[in-house]
């Protein structure tokens, strides 16, 4: 089978003619710094590497930035714009330059290059060059307003960073390999058929979906405003699919994209904080590592990180709305997707409801969506008692979807310790120690004809 070869494919070996070059910079650099004289041939060579990244420039090798940033921000662009995209590039295009630019810039303890080495690579000696320097990295030139450079640190040791949808945009992978801190990886998986919601939820989780997939292309091709997120709240009880939903969707991506999504979920424990300005830096240090990640962070019972503001009586309660408020802007800011899920729609700050995408209600399910359910959920390969009919077990007792799950694999557990199919008294005690985890009595009404099948004594 022969398969299309992506842009990237065509684009990658172009851009080899930029790191090429740069460690060309780098043996000049190191030469000077040590006294060694370079072969005659050298300056040959480095002009002949000026000259292929010259052709690889005209051909197309930055094409990858048409898709994160805007046209008219792209037409404003100058050779040494991407001369020092490049140069901020490098370290993460080619791991190996790293330690070398490290070396050369003791001072700074960093990979991404300093002002004054980029000076010195670049050879920028006049006033008049060091002054175009300064002017195409001020805060509202075309590449820093774009946010594809980011300057950070202070003068006279500021440094060069991509930005972070950049190594996405031109290398087409990640810029960190390590998970973001304060989230654990999630590896659950599920598909469309296996999500029994009714047909308006499915179809804003599908929305979202292609939101999500669309969102570079409405901002870069089709001239739409930039949107950040998006962002979505799912909201329901307990049990009724809104975690699972969430890695349907990140399923629906890497199927839609090609490319694999990564689906995250907040560590609270790791981003809360009892000390004054803790969390905000934790959840800054969270949501910058998730930027320009094909990632997914989805955060469980957000009403408890995002709680409503109140009337301020001390210093406390200050900092707390001030907490929220932070959040409420850094979510908003974030350029990825972002799935809240709560249990109480209403607990959550009103201001924050209004900067969501796409609100989901998962409601309970009904007799129908329970019945296929335990239909999904019961073991596809284990045997089952031919009496045993999921739409009478969904018709006589009200589970949430997370209960059914639970139940379906306890009656699996106790077939298998039975050596029998699946049938009625294993589906019965699974049910009953479901409705029983909050301590209370059970009633026979609330297990309908299964009490027939339990060999316990009914109190």
């Amino acid at each position: 089978m022969t398969v299309a070869p992506k842009d990237t494919d065509l684009i990658l070996p172009l851009l080899d003619a930029e790191w090429a070059r740069i460690d060309l910079m780098l043996v000049l650099a190191e030469a000077m710094r040590t006294g060694v004289d370079l072969p005659e041939s050298f300056s040959d060579e480095f002009d002949s590497q000026a000259k292929s990244v010259e052709t690889a420039r005209a051909a197309g090798s930055w094409t990858g930035l048409t898709t994160i940033a805007p046209r008219d921000a792209l037409d404003e662009l100058k050779q040494i714009d991407l001369d020092l995209l490049a140069l901020a590039v490098a370290p993460v295009a080619r791991p190996a330059l790293g330690p070398r630019i490290h070396s050369l810039q003791p001072q700074i303890g960093g990979a991404f290059p300093g002002l004054p080495l980029v000076q010195e690579m670049l050879m920028l000696k006049a006033a008049g060059d060091v002054d175009l320097l300064f002017q195409r990295l001020s805060p509202t030139a075309p590449m820093v307003a774009a946010g594809l450079l980011r300057v950070e640190g202070s003068t006279p040791y500021q440094v060069l960073r991509p930005g972070a949808r950049v190594i996405r945009a031109i290398l087409n992978r990640d810029a960190e390999l390590a998970p973001p801190p304060g989230a654990n990886l999630s590896n659950q998986r599920g598909k469309w058929t296996e999500l029994i919601l009714p047909p308006q939820a499915l179809s804003q989780l599908r929305d979202f979906t292609a939101w999500v997939h669309h969102n570079d292309r409405i901002g870069s091709e089709w001239g739409g405003k930039t949107m950040h997120g998006p962002l979505a709240l799912f909201s329901g009880a307990s049990g009724t699919g809104k975690t699972f939903a969430a890695s349907v969707v990140a399923t629906a991506l890497s199927e839609r994209t090609s490319e694999p999504w990564a689906l995250y979920t907040l560590d609270l424990g790791r981003i809360m904080s009892k000390y004054v300005g803790e969390t905000e830096a934790n959840l800054n240090a969270l949501l910058e590592s998730l930027d320009g990640r094909r990632a997914i962070l989805q955060i469980d019972e957000a009403d408890g990180l995002l709680g409503k503001r109140g009337e301020v009586s001390d210093a406390r309660d200050r900092y707390a709305n001030l907490e929220v408020s932070h959040m409420l802007s850094r979510f908003e800011r974030h350029n990825g997707p972002v799935i809240l899920t709560t249990n109480l729609r209403s607990n959550v700050d009103s201001a924050f409801l209004r900067r969501f995408q796409l609100i989901v209600d998962f409601p309970a399910p009904d007799a129908a969506a329970r019945a296929e359910l335990w239909r999904i959920l019961i073991p596809a390969n284990a045997p089952r008692a031919d009496r045993l009919d999921v739409l009478a077990v969904g018709d006589a007792v009200r589970l949430s979807g997370g209960s059914i799950a639970n139940a379906a694999h306890y009656a699996a557990v106790l077939a298998a310790e039975d050596e029998t199919p699946i049938d009625l008294p294993h589906i019965a005690r699974a049910v009953r120690a479901e409705l029983m985890k909050d301590g209370r009595q059970v009633r026979k009404s609330e297990i309908g004809f299964l009490c027939d099948h339990l060999s316990e004594d009914w109190t």
